[in-house]
């Protein structure tokens, strides 16, 4: 199993059929039920991981992405859990970067992407709950007209935005990512300067998956712009 796992570490990721490949290639015994139990062992031993659907990772020095998030947006993800219980919504915090970047964000900012039919009605209720710190889709003028620390800002969540891996409200690396790049909101509140160590410090310490990147930037319809991004800045997540 070892030499099946190294074959295949030197994808970033790889699919169903590229481990039932691989295993054919070193073992005798290949049958569709071997293969399928040689999967499921190497997940249950945590030598792979699940990164995407159909697409595992080899797990070595690279990990999973995950974040502590702050206890403002924790409570604010229960309280959207318990007043909207099917409710699609996800939270990305600015200081979320702070592990990348050179110059720390010293003022957090907290993003509620929520399903666009549900906007309004969640926007009152969170502009009740923290009076004077929810934007509703604000410009960036506005945004820096009243910044403070934990201001919220509700935003659309495009259809199709990949799940957070252990809950679905919390933020996948590849959807930040395409966020940085290609949002028309978010990208202009992160410096130029900083892209580069964002971009290359996520690539080199977290397994990254370019096929939900795609997914999420067509679904914000801008691939050929998160393309241009991922050749200037991972050049590495070849197709």
């Amino acid at each position: 199993m070892t030499d099946i796992l190294q074959d295949l570490e030197k994808k970033d990721a790889f699919t169903r059929e590229d481990f039932y490949n691989a295993y054919s290639s070193r073992e005798e015994t290949s049958s569709e039920d071997a293969k399928a139990y040689a999967l499921r062992k190497c997940l249950a031993d945590q030598r792979i991981v699940r990164v995407a659907w159909n697409k595992y990772a080899v797990l070595k020095e690279k990990r999973i992405y995950s974040h502590n998030y702050s206890d403002e947006a924790i409570k604010i993800a229960e309280s959207l859990k318990e007043n909207y219980t099917d409710l699609s919504f996800q939270i990305f915090e600015m200081t979320q970067l702070n592990s990348f970047v050179n110059h720390l964000i010293a003022h957090n900012t907290i993003f509620v992407s929520v399903e666009n039919e549900l906007i309004d009605f969640v926007f009152d209720t969170m502009k009740e709950d923290y009076p004077g710190r929810v934007l509703l889709k604000p410009g960036v003028d506005e945004y820096y007209r009243y910044v403070q620390d934990d201001e919220i800002i509700l935003t659309r969540l495009p259809s199709g935005t990949p799940k957070g891996l252990d809950e679905a409200w919390k933020s996948r690396l590849e959807k930040i990512l395409v966020d940085i790049g290609i949002d028309k909101f978010i990208s202009k509140l992160v410096p130029s300067s900083e892209l580069r160590n964002i971009f290359e410090g996520s690539y080199e310490r977290y397994i990254l998956d370019r096929a939900t990147m795609m997914q999420y930037a067509r679904r914000k319809g801008a691939v050929k712009k998160m393309e241009d991004f991922i050749s200037e800045y991972l050049p590495q997540l070849k197709e």
